[in-house]
């Protein structure tokens, strides 16, 4: 998901993964397979198949962890500041990069060889960043139309 805003008189870009589910419903579906799973191994362990109670336990262990880390993958965000001189890129991991305005350039990389994404480089004179990875493919074109019209210079691997 892509928000822009202007603060003073620079742009500000938000993006943020698209999360179909809020951590409150995902909490809540990890209870309901939990219950499911331990009604079956509770049954079966009555009727003396007391032996899939611990692999029904690493099924319920297994499952809510990939929910988990599924669900705090889509709370990553990334901020871009577009000022008159610099562009700031902020993320939620704590990184953090200035670009030169007038030398940057976006870079967009197109692989449809193997059915890959696209892909969004900012890069100036001194370093280049990955933006958006987690974006879908609709999103990072939105990305690229928007730093376009921010007066970035749109590079692409493909010429046709």
């Amino acid at each position: 998901m892509i928000v822009v805003s202007k603060e003073n008189n620079d742009t500000v870009i938000h993006i943020t993964p698209n999360r179909s589910a809020t951590w409150k419903q995902t909490k809540f579906l990890m209870l309901a397979f939990a219950l499911f799973i331990s009604s079956i191994a509770t049954a079966w362990a009555v009727a003396g198949a007391w032996v899939i109670l611990p692999f029904a336990g690493a099924e319920v262990f297994a499952l809510i962890c990939v929910m988990y880390i599924t669900s705090r993958a889509t709370y990553r965000w990334e901020d871009i500041t577009i000022a008159a001189a610099t562009i700031e890129i902020t993320t939620s991991q704590g990184n953090r990069w200035v670009l030169n305005k007038t030398a940057s350039y976006l870079y967009f990389i197109e692989d449809t060889r193997f059915g890959r994404l696209p892909r969004i480089i900012l890069k100036d004179d001194v370093c280049e960043c990955e933006i958006g990875s987690f974006l879908n493919e609709s999103d990072k074109d939105q990305l690229s139309t928007h730093l376009t019209s921010v007066g970035l210079l749109r590079c692409s691997n493909k010429w046709w």
